[in-house]
């Protein structure tokens, strides 16, 4: 069949699909949000924080993309990369996270923050559910310990 019988008899039903798509509203972000994430992401607190309110409400994905802004800027930032590994334990991807937290040194991470994560790491997607509700008194709930950066 050629390209033009093709488009001569699918067309009508690819033109009514495309027209459906745009009835339907994308689950994506706005260009300012974009640019206030990624202004956010620029300063290691602010962008881990954002990452956390991410999560907290169920979106793993953008938490991961906001981390990953993050670490692009502060590539040794312990906690970033603590919350990254744990964060695609969440999704499932247990091999990217554990291959995350192989990767990490002990003398910067510490023996019982990794022992913790490669604990949690399994169950993260059953301990990370958005139908729980955030803590109230400021703790974050289903989260490995932070990091301890070391300097004293």
């Amino acid at each position: 069949m050629t390209p033009f019988r093709i488009l001569q008899r699918y067309g009508p039903c690819m033109l009514g699909a495309s027209i459906l798509s745009l009835a339907v509203p994308l689950n994506a972000q706005s260009f300012e949000e974009l640019d206030r994430l990624s202004d956010i992401s620029v300063e290691e607190e602010s962008g881990i924080a954002a990452a956390r309110e991410q999560a907290g409400r169920g979106e793993l994905l953008e938490a991961l993309a906001t981390l990953e802004r993050v670490m692009a800027v502060h590539p040794r930032s312990a906690n970033a990369r603590i919350l990254h590994a744990y964060y695609l334990c969440a999704i499932d991807d247990l091999q990217g996270g554990m291959v995350e937290i192989d990767d990490m040194d002990e003398d910067d991470f510490g023996e019982d923050v990794l022992a913790e994560l490669r604990q949690r790491c399994p169950n993260a997607s059953t301990e990370m559910t958005p139908t729980q509700p955030a803590p109230s008194n400021g703790q974050r709930a289903a989260e490995p310990a932070e990091a301890d950066s070391g300097k004293d």
